[in-house]
């Protein structure tokens, strides 16, 4: 039974961060992909094969095709802009004019304000931007973006092993990563018969806002006329089971409950803090004990 883990907003490997935003992923609390993968080996892969060894356990890595600052960030005010000295000092007068405070009183206030500032925005902007991006380049079924490509693919290569092994396949899901793959299992595979042999037996959307878009009709797929009974559960064919966990002190996770017919939805406390609770669930051994006895329970369920 392979394992498929599809990341969320905000990740990017090291090597590939601008040095403007690298704090984004340390400030937020961002788990490192072989901490996840070594939880799915040790929690989940004994749940779901008599061989957890051998369990293929494979991330779907999209960072690379998120939002890309232009002009290295410099849209955001925390920032340094490199002005010229003359031009500081003509900014700095003119602030103390109107103010009627010395220079150094000034810069101590704008100090101060960057700071409060500045761990926001190295990780809203990022939110926002790989949302965007995503929603303006996801494309159709007639021509998927590169985001739904890449994803498509992976999800294409964990069915033929699981094919092989003659075993489910389980995807898990952290943020954004939920919306990618329900745009997939509802639009994209329904729609493309080159790929409608993937189906994807067990879903984890660990703090998603699939509830949220689908309340706001963001999805391909989104009724114009929805409400206020429940919108169809995914087809069979590409979706078996479907678990929709979220935790109250993670603002950025959202319940699917009602929303969406049939999904499995819960709360989990992840213990955290309101800056890292979004992250939180996948550094959780707990975490994963839950998905381990759900995946259990829906096998004898079989």
């Amino acid at each position: 039974m392979p394992i498929v883990f599809v990341h969320g907003v905000a990740v990017r490997d090291v090597d590939e961060q601008p040095p403007e935003l690298a704090r984004a992923t340390r400030a937020f609390g961002e788990v490192a992909w072989p901490t996840i993968q070594g939880h799915l080996r040790e929690h989940v892969a004994p749940a779901i094969s008599s061989d957890p060894a051998g369990v293929p356990i494979m991330r779907v890595y999209w960072g690379d095709l998120g939002a890309q600052f232009a002009f290295g960030g410099r849209s955001l005010v925390s920032r340094p802009q490199d002005l010229p000295d003359a031009a500081v000092e003509a900014v700095e007068e003119g602030l103390e004019a109107v103010a009627g405070n010395e220079p150094r009183g000034i810069r101590r206030l704008r100090d101060m304000a960057t700071t409060l500032r500045r761990p926001v925005e190295d990780f809203v902007p990022v939110f926002l931007g790989d949302v965007m991006t995503y929603v303006a380049t996801r494309g159709t079924a007639q021509a998927p973006g590169p985001i739904v490509e890449r994803v498509l693919a992976g999800l294409e290569a964990a069915a033929f092993a699981a094919e092989s092994r003659e075993e489910p396949l389980v995807v898990l899901t952290h943020s954004m990563g939920g919306q990618v793959v329900y745009d997939i299992v509802t639009h994209f595979l329904p729609r493309m018969p080159e790929h409608h042999g993937v189906r994807i037996d067990f879903w984890c959307a660990a703090a998603s806002q699939v509830g949220y878009f689908e309340e706001l009709g963001l999805f391909l797929e989104s009724a114009t006329d929805r409400g206020p009974g429940p919108t169809a559960y995914p087809p069979s064919q590409h979706l078996g089971g479907w678990w929709n966990v979220w935790d109250h002190a993670d603002l950025l996770s959202f319940r699917a409950e009602g929303i969406i017919e049939g999904v499995d939805d819960s709360a989990f406390f992840a213990a955290g803090t309101l800056a890292t609770d979004h992250y939180r669930y996948l550094r959780n051994v707990d975490f994963y004990r839950t998905l381990a006895g759900k995946l259990r329970a829906v096998s004898k369920q079989g």
